[in-house]
């Protein structure tokens, strides 16, 4: 697909999904003594949250994990949110329909293999530098960053910039 028709396909995106552990942080989780879990996040890729909303682009959270912190971060953005999801896919498709959104009017964001079922059934898959190889393989974009490391910034300005042109 060409540079031309992937901005077509952004100009029609009603939707960014992406998974959270490996995307907005870079996959490692840090324990405490006591068992609690912490993990770093760029506030760098939530700035412009709110103009990819105001722009008519929903944003869902979908994670394996099911974890306070993903929640907690969900809600400072202000984004949807599941979590323990094992398959992410058969969530993905309930949400299109609840939101009558088409999976060609959606992008996912996903760095590892568990991602590679959404990845290949939305219209724009998209993956971070540090993703698997099979989701760079299946990616229409890869980020120049790494996950955690801006690289949903790095999208969210892409995105922003390709529909300000039109």
């Amino acid at each position: 697909m060409n540079e031309v028709q992937i901005e077509q396909k952004i100009k029609t995106i009603k939707l960014v999904a992406t998974d959270f552990d490996g995307v907005w942080t870079d996959g490692k989780v840090v324990f405490s003594q006591t068992g609690e879990e912490s993990v770093v996040c760029s506030r760098k890729d939530t700035l412009r949250t709110k103009e990819v909303k105001a722009a008519g682009i929903k944003l869902v959270m979908i994670s394996k994990e099911g974890n306070p912190v993903v929640t907690a971060r969900c809600q400072k953005m202000g984004v949807e949110c599941f979590q323990g999801v094992d398959d992410k896919l058969s969530l993905l498709r309930k949400f299109l329909v609840r939101e009558e959104i088409k999976p060609e009017e959606t992008a996912f964001v996903g760095d590892d293999i568990n991602d590679l079922e959404c990845l290949k059934f939305v219209g724009l898959p998209i993956t971070v530098a540090d993703g698997h190889d099979d989701c760079k393989k299946v990616a229409l974009y890869t980020t120049t960053r790494k996950g955690g490391d801006h690289a949903m910034r790095e999208i969210f300005d892409w995105i922003l910039s390709i529909r300000r042109k039109s």
